[in-house]
């Protein structure tokens, strides 16, 4: 047999030959691994989905997912949604047994090869050396950079909760909007501080829904994967600040200070203004005496017959000579 191997750029998967060439796996099983590691990341694969995809009947399909769970390709973990009380099932494949992954420690000599790691490139380090000493004032300037980061997390984790929490809020009633959408526990905690970063914004709840909810395709395979996409690409430009416009007043006011008066309420000053107003005239009253005004009509021009007539009057007035119903010497001589 030869075997024609070609190199792929794009929408391929690497197979370890210990998974292809198991001994305790079926082909089914194997064949199930491979279609499992092709899905992108976030996509639901149940024992019912992979059946309406696959000539296999459904017995099979399950008879494989035991086998590689069983092997420690797939793992499925079971947890209850503390808001809703629903249980979901979150499933985890990998090319390796994830009960045989080395875990992270510090690096060793590679097993193949002469080089080393760590001695290849160590004359290319660079990087200036620590000084030589004691410690104790490196110590403590790592002591006090701590307590600051310290610090500033705690001065920063209640409003970050609290975005966070709101954002898992709204990603967990997608769902109520459209049943396609729905989302386990485990990936509303993955893509909460995405939607956080819309309300930090100043964006919406009723934003955030909208965006991921409207013009969805026919057919979603992967709502993890979706709503992902939509919260790092369809973000929109932040919101600008309303100005607080105040809101017409109907009432009447005051003429003089401008102090609104009660509905239904019609005068021109109001009481304090008022009593001001009263007061004052009342003490220019007091200080001032009353002056008859200026006559307004000029005096009609008069003869002089007229004229003597009126100072021969004022003069007998003066002297007391001309009382009342007593007849003047100048009428008794006319």
């Amino acid at each position: 047999m030869r075997v024609h191997r070609n190199r792929h750029d794009r929408a391929f998967v690497v197979i370890p030959n210990a998974a292809a060439r198991h001994k305790h796996l079926s082909l089914t099983a194997r064949g199930l691994l491979v279609t499992l590691l092709s899905l992108p990341d976030g996509m639901q694969a149940t024992v019912d989905s992979v059946t309406d995809e696959v000539e296999e009947g459904r017995r099979a399909v399950s008879k494989a997912f035991n086998q590689l769970e069983a092997a420690g390709y797939l793992r499925r973990d079971r947890s209850q949604d503390p808001e809703t009380g629903f249980w979901n099932t979150q499933s985890h494949v990998s090319d390796l047994p994830m009960d045989r992954i080395p875990a992270v420690g510090e690096p060793k000599d590679r097993n193949v090869g002469d080089s080393p790691r760590g001695v290849k490139n160590q004359g290319k380090n660079l990087l200036p050396t620590a000084p030589k000493g004691d410690g104790n004032e490196l110590a403590e300037a790592s002591n006090e950079e701590e307590a600051e980061k310290s610090q500033d997390k705690q001065d920063q984790a209640a409003p970050a909760d609290a975005e966070v929490g709101r954002a898992a809020a709204v990603l967990a009633k997608l769902g109520n909007n459209d049943r396609r959408l729905a989302l386990g526990a485990a990936d509303i905690l993955r893509l909460a501080p995405l939607a956080a970063e819309w309300l930090t914004d100043g964006h919406r709840e009723l934003k955030i829904l909208t965006v991921l909810t409207t013009r969805l395709p026919e057919r979603i395979d992967a709502p993890a994967a979706l709503v992902s996409y939509r919260l790092k690409n369809h973000r929109p430009a932040k919101p600008e600040p309303k100005t607080a416009i105040p809101a017409p007043t109907t009432r009447a006011s005051c003429q003089s200070c401008g102090a609104p008066f009660r509905a239904g309420a019609e005068r021109e000053l109001c009481q304090l203004c008022t009593d001001a107003m009263t007061q004052a005239v009342a003490r220019l009253t007091a200080d001032e005496p009353m002056v008859d005004p200026a006559p307004t009509e000029a005096p009609s021009p008069v003869t002089a017959e007229a004229a003597e007539l009126l100072a021969s009057i004022r003069q007998r007035r003066a002297t007391g000579d001309f009382a009342p119903g007593a007849k003047s010497r100048f009428f008794a001589a006319a």
